[in-house]
């Protein structure tokens, strides 16, 4: 039978943000000898693994489609628009909604870079263009097997031994393959699932290799730096409650970057490359994701003229426009007077729902890039790391200070106890991250449930969210069920169990 985890189609066009970043030869057009005849060769493969991530069914859209359908901020229109089973928490092992997709998509990036990292031993080119291209491989690869992680498992708290909620049959984390032998070994035997706690060793294990690969490397916003490497690596270790790890390569993320003013932000938040992005991904005019963007998914365009009248009025009746900010996110957000982050939200085309304009562009479709990894979230990743830690409160309030003024004009001042500091990080990564896939997972990592508002596809039933549902992960999609038999009876828990024919 056809494996199919590992003949995933690998036809991908090199869709980059700039023209001249790289000739846009596609990666899988070229035999495999002479693409990595050189390191140029390289980098082509490696821009390669970068458009693999801008598919809308990965960060150009899914992920934080997927945080936002399933999290307390957003509901879903009733009928005929994208997540809608997600935002409804009606997956089944037979209805996988987008997981397909997902699995697919996240795995081919994980292909890409085990192809990358082995063949890039084999160029004769200078040591330090060579720990480039190996460092960022590593470094994509570890962030891919960390979402699969976040879509398809469940947080360590839950199934690495030891966690405050650990119970065994969460167990499980995802399929590992970690080199060229691992890809072509899988099409006779595709693996079975590792447990969580090796897939998060690995994981981390990457993103390691990353930061000593790419020390002071930079080549611009659109590649990952060694800053950008520790900043994932930081993300990784809060949700492993790692603290002291987690400020160690925080703190290692930190330095040229800085938030922007007050005052700029409403004409800043959204420029490409502004002064608080390490990472993001990039879309032009001619290579954009169209109607697929979260643009189109969560707003109507609307009119972006801060001192306007009619600011944040519906501008053109495009998009489907399917996602509405609640009553909860819009509490949130309205909570502190001068909050520059109210001005996120907009109105719909459907009057009393709210759409959220954090992410604004050019064209019909509002162009934009997808932000990857920011200054803000460093900071607040740094903040809670030290109020868990519990020995530098002065620290947590400092680097909470350093997000909270920059968006409110004025300082914040720490609470008396360790929980209600935490519970204010938590609060202003929920205002700051919004739709840039933290929020339903700060809460799952931390198994914090939340309420949702009844509307659209949040039915009563699911209006309340404490991990007992079976739909706070993806199922192990159907097909993937029927290529591999090595995984058929390592479905999620909650799920039916695979039966053949079905």
């Amino acid at each position: 039978m056809k494996q199919k985890i590992l003949l995933v189609a690998l036809l991908l066009g090199l869709l980059v943000a700039c023209d001249d970043v790289l000739d846009k030869t596609p990666y899988t057009s070229v035999p495999t000898e002479t693409l990595f005849e050189d390191i140029e060769g390289a980098n082509i493969a490696l821009v390669g693994v970068y458009n693999s991530l801008s598919n809308a069914d990965y960060y150009g859209r899914l992920m934080y489609a997927f945080e936002g359908s399933k999290g307390p901020d957003f509901y879903v229109e009733d009928t005929g628009n994208r997540f809608q089973e997600e935002n409804g928490y009606r997956e089944s092992s037979t209805l996988d909604a987008y997981a397909n997709n997902a699995w697919d998509q996240i795995y081919s990036v994980v292909m890409l870079c085990n192809n990358i990292l082995h063949y890039i031993e084999l160029i004769d080119a200078d040591a330090d263009e060579i720990a480039a291209v190996k460092g960022q491989a590593l470094a994509l690869r570890g962030l891919a097997y960390f979402d699969l992680m976040r879509l398809f498992a469940y947080p360590p708290t839950f199934s690495i031994p030891g966690g405050e909620n650990y119970d065994d049959k969460y167990k499980w984390g995802v399929p590992l393959m970690i080199s060229k032998e691992d890809n072509d070994e899988a099409v006779d035997t595709p693996p079975a699932r590792s447990d969580a706690q090796t897939c998060y060793q690995q994981i981390v294990t990457d993103l390691q290799g990353a930061t000593v690969n790419l020390d002071g490397f930079s080549n611009g916003t659109y590649f990952i730096s060694g800053r950008t490497a520790n900043a994932l690596l930081a993300r990784v270790y809060l949700y492993m409650g790692e603290w002291d790890n987690a400020i160690a390569v925080g703190e290692q993320a930190l330095g040229g970057n800085s938030m922007l003013y007050y005052d700029d932000f409403t004409t800043k938040y959204y420029i490409p490359l502004n002064s608080e992005n390490l990472w993001e991904l990039g879309y032009s005019s001619t290579d954009n994701l169209g109607s697929n963007s979260l643009n189109s998914l969560v707003r109507n365009p609307t009119i972006d003229e801060p001192g306007n009248p009619d600011d944040g009025e519906i501008a053109e009746d495009v998009g489907y426009a399917g996602y509405g900010g609640n009553v909860y996110l819009r509490a949130v957000l309205n909570e502190v007077d001068g909050d520059v982050r109210q001005y996120l939200i907009c109105n719909s085309e459907l009057g009393d729902d709210t759409g959220i304009r954090k992410y604004i562009g050019e064209g019909a479709h509002a162009v934009h890039n997808i932000y990857m990894v920011r200054l803000p979230e460093i900071y607040l990743t740094l903040a809670e790391a030290y109020a868990e830690q519990g020995t530098d409160f002065g620290k947590a309030e400092e680097y909470m200070n350093n997000v909270y003024e920059a968006r409110t004009n004025m300082a914040y001042t720490a609470p008396a106890t360790t929980d209600l500091l935490i519970a204010d990080i938590l609060k202003e990564r929920r205002k700051e991250l919004v739709l840039e896939g933290h929020t339903f997972w700060d809460h799952f990592r931390r198994a914090i449930p939340f309420d949702r508002e009844p509307e659209g596809n949040v039915s009563s039933d699911v209006a309340y969210i404490d991990y007992t549902q079976p739909q706070v992960v993806y199922p192990i999609p159907m097909n993937e069920m029927e290529a591999n038999p090595n995984i058929r009876d390592q479905q999620n828990p909650g799920y039916a169990p695979y039966v053949a024919g079905e």
